[in-house]
């Protein structure tokens, strides 16, 4: 037993020795194999269970080879950008097909020679295909999950076949929540803003009433760029209001506190030339509507209606600012005017005023309501008090662009009798007003553009018939006339935070930093063909946290922009990309804009020795290993990811070759005992010859 049990077991050893050196040959070929990782055999006894004390039962070697999925290779350096190399534990996330299908395998790699293949994705010399997160602008979804490059904010998500955003779960290897990138795809694209961060120090110092003007850039859909100007003006001790003006081509521009909750809204109109005097635009003010008759006529002949001739105007930008006093004074009308329509006017009759506490007679003013528009107008201590007097239809407007308190009609008779005056905005009887001194609407200095203001808790300002106003060669006079959607009107919402106009968009506690915001989106009503900034793609707004100094703070010293970024990117061709150790891959554009494009995601395994081995140098995961965890490059254990540089084989060809040595003795040395076992065998059978 025992002599057939040596010769077993010297085959045993020639078996194991065998596959020893196997995976030497292996070791030493791939020896320049981009993250292959050796195998080493090592050897385990088989023992046979002795059956007697006095005689040994051979039962020889087994092999057990091993290989070290969790060694470091070295990392080399090399040209290419899109070639990466891991420092650390875990793994590449690759698919046998660029856009993974229903039975595509995943699997895993170090080997990150990654090259463009002839459909603009990213494959390995193996033939796997990059997988990962794709990253777009956070549209301020709870349900994303967020990545924040440098001050912007990016999502793990794309868009699928039907347009719809697709939220990634960052922890499921699948054909939904991972991606492959295309090279080809990232080329030539545009994404408009979704975040916009600013920081700056508002002077504590400033005297009421101050203002500190701050452009800031947004990119549209399309990959255009325009100017939100800021304005930041001292409304009280450590209380800061903020508005912003709608950037050209946009129709209006809405501040928020929530998604429904507006803060301050602004509107606008850009003129390319001087109209025909054949259009007519209306505004809703308050309820009532209107008409700016771009034709000569007076103003108030018919009620609520303006006349705006550009045949007057020396040129467009004179045009908008005549057009501007009359959308102004619509406003006034019906926020700060009072009104007397009852009664005759005698051309005797006084108009008795009280204008911040001090008594006023304007004698002898008419004996119509024209007339006494008129005197009123042309009388210098009126005009210089800061008050204007309007005829609409048949009735006589007192009315101020200042902010002040005034009373009128202390007389006994006639028109101006005291109780015959009421306030437009309210509609009840009233001879005292106290006015905003808003300039509702103006000319943007430097520009063929209008800007107005809606500042009401209840109005809802519609303007239409932009269709109307046209060039002579039948072109929209208006960019917001061009709009494709809707060129006829637009709608700014009625400002319906709590506190109405008196709620301010900051407040400072007594150290500088924010006490209260009030301002945290941005909604863009665009005109040039871009969609449109709202809902889910309203533009976020970051001003600071509360109680800190990491974004808007009021302390002494000069007003001194901080910071201010903002996410998207104009249009640009692509030049290629640049991968960071948190594995994020930014387009590099020629127009100098980068773009977080996509995120290379690292699997990470409890016992990645414990995985299989497949051709093409990647590995699966079995019950041994256990369930992939994908985490972010450098983050909870998982290793950094290398640009521009390629993990090498872990095979010491120094090692191998004297393993080797050791192997071949090894075998020989089994195979002496095959041919011992084999001469002891002939011995026995001679003995009964």
């Amino acid at each position: 037993m025992s002599l057939y049990g040596a010769l077993f077991s010297g085959v045993s050893g020639l078996a194991a020795q065998s596959s020893a050196m196997g995976a030497i040959s292996d070791n030493i070929t791939n020896v320049n194999t981009i993250g292959y990782k050796g195998t080493k055999v090592n050897f385990q006894t088989l023992v046979t269970k002795q059956t007697s004390l006095t005689n040994y039962s051979p039962g020889g070697v087994q092999s057990k080879p091993r290989t070290g999925v969790d060694v470091q290779g070295l990392l080399q350096a090399t040209n290419s950008s899109t070639d990466i190399g891991l420092s650390g534990q875990g793994f590449f996330i690759v698919n046998e097909a660029a856009k993974p299908a229903d039975g595509d395998m995943f699997a895993y790699t170090r080997a990150g020679s990654f090259k463009v293949d002839s459909e603009g994705y990213l494959q390995n010399v193996s033939g796997w295909y990059m997988q990962g997160w794709p990253l777009m602008g956070w549209d301020n979804s709870t349900q994303a999950s967020t990545v924040a490059v440098g001050n912007d904010v990016f999502m793990k998500s794309y868009k699928d076949a039907t347009g719809n955003t697709v939220y990634i779960n960052d922890n499921i290897v699948s054909a939904t929540h991972l991606q492959p990138i295309n090279m080809n795809e990232v080329g030539g694209t545009a994404a408009q803003t979704r975040n916009l961060r600013m920081g700056a120090n508002l002077p504590n110092g400033a005297d009421i009433g101050k203002i500190f003007k701050q452009p800031v850039t947004i990119y549209d859909s399309l990959g255009g760029d325009a100017t939100v100007q800021f304005s930041w003006s001292k409304v009280a001790q450590n209380r800061w209001d903020v508005e912003a003006v709608p950037p050209e081509g946009a129709k209006s521009l809405h501040l928020k506190s929530d998604s429904s909750t507006v803060y301050g809204a602004m509107g606008r109109l850009d003129f390319t030339g001087l109209p025909q005097s054949t259009g007519s635009m209306t505004m809703a003010i308050n309820g009532t509507t209107y008409t700016f008759e771009t034709d000569s006529g007076t103003d108030g002949a018919t009620t609520a209606s303006f006349y705006t001739d550009p045949s007057s105007a020396s040129n467009v930008g004179n045009f908008v600012d005549n057009l501007a006093s009359d959308v102004n004074k619509a406003f006034n009308f019906e926020y700060n005017s009072l009104y007397c329509g009852a009664g005759a006017i005698a051309a005797t009759d006084d108009l008795e005023m009280v204008v911040d506490g001090t008594s006023y007679t304007f004698s002898n003013i008419g004996a119509s309501v024209t007339a006494a528009v008129n005197t009123l107008n042309g009388t210098s201590s009126f005009s210089s008090l800061g008050l204007k007097a309007a005829f609409n239809g048949s009735r006589i407007h007192i009315y101020s662009e200042n902010a002040m308190t005034f009373s009128v009609g202390t007389g006994s008779s006639g028109a101006f009798a005291q109780g015959a005056w009421t306030d437009l905005k309210t509609g009840a009887a009233s001879n005292s007003k106290t006015t905003d001194g808003i300039t509702y609407a103006e000319r943007l200095a430097g520009t063929n553009s209008m800007i107005f203001r809606q500042r009401d808790p209840t109005d809802v300002i519609t303007v239409a018939g932009l269709d109307s106003l046209d060039l002579s060669d039948g072109n929209p006079a208006t960019r917001q006339g061009m709009d494709t959607t809707n060129s006829n009107t637009f709608t700014l919402s009625a400002v319906n935070i709590t506190g109405g106009v008196g709620e301010d968009a900051i407040e400072f506690n007594g150290d500088g930093t924010p006490k209260q915001i009030n301002v945290a989106y941005a909604d863009v009503d665009w005109a040039n063909g871009s969609e449109d900034m709202s809902g889910t793609d309203s533009i976020g707004i970051f001003l600071g946290n509360l109680n800190l100094s990491d974004g808007m703070t009021q302390l002494n010293g000069d007003y001194q922009l901080s910071y201010w970024s903002q996410n998207g990117s104009k249009f640009g061709n692509f030049a290629g990309v640049s991968i960071g150790s948190d594995g994020i891959v930014t387009a590099l554009f020629d127009n100098g804009v980068t773009r977080p494009v996509f995120q290379i995601p690292i699997a990470t395994f409890v016992n990645p020795n414990g995985m299989d081995t497949l051709t093409g140098n990647v590995f699966i995961s079995t019950d041994f290993s256990g369930e992939p965890t994908l985490r972010t490059a450098g983050s909870a254990g998982a290793g950094q990811v290398n640009a521009a540089s390629l993990e090498a084989s872990t095979v010491d060809i120094g090692a191998e070759f004297t393993t080797m040595i050791v192997t071949q003795r090894a075998y020989s040395a089994a195979a002496k005992i095959i041919t011992t076992a084999d001469q002891m065998l002939d011995e026995l059978v001679n003995i009964k010859r």
